[in-house]
């Protein structure tokens, strides 16, 4: 929401400026969607994250990867990174790309076309620094059932603000 560029609520502890930050984000609107208690102990799914961020003045597609397949998520994603404005956040099970056991959600950076790798900055950059994963391999960690999200497969989010120009179709 802050790289969107919304407005956002004075944070005292950041005068003057304005941030979005869990504090402010989540409250009794997203409580409804998944109480902050909840949240706190084990995470959200992917389904939970686009209802959060639907609650924002945003458009938010939720695309699970078993309605997908890695070419259209690769074109999608491509697209999307390549526009300002816009982004991706995915949703994947970090142990099928050698990571840590356990589903987990964090933004694209970038797409290298060469390599077919995507650049995935973790949220958790203490422990795990910013990492290329081949575009099939992400996929695949993409496609992976969620036993919280009733047995759906993870995915990722297409999120940009309203006033941005609609995507066109990949060449």
């Amino acid at each position: 929401l802050n790289a969107l560029q919304l407005p956002a609520p004075a944070v005292p502890e950041y005068d003057p400026y304005h941030t979005f930050t869990q504090d402010n984000l989540l409250d009794e609107r997203t409580d409804r969607i998944l109480p902050r208690e909840v949240l706190a102990k084990q995470g959200m799914t992917l389904d939970q994250l686009g209802d959060i961020l639907a609650a924002q003045p945003v458009v938010v597609e939720v695309h699970h990867a078993a309605d997908a397949t890695v070419d259209s998520f690769r074109a999608s994603a491509r697209d999307y990174l390549s526009r300002d404005g816009q982004f991706v956040i995915i949703n994947y099970l970090r142990k099928a790309i050698g990571q840590e056991r356990g589903g987990h959600i964090s933004p694209l950076a970038a797409y290298d076309a060469e390599t077919d790798r995507f650049l995935i900055l973790d949220v958790s950059r203490y422990k795990y620094p910013p990492v290329w994963v081949r575009a099939p391999e992400l996929f695949a960690a993409m496609d992976t059932t969620d036993s919280d999200n009733e047995n759906r497969t993870r995915g990722y989010v297409l999120i940009k603000r309203p006033d941005t120009a609609p995507a066109t179709a990949p060449n």
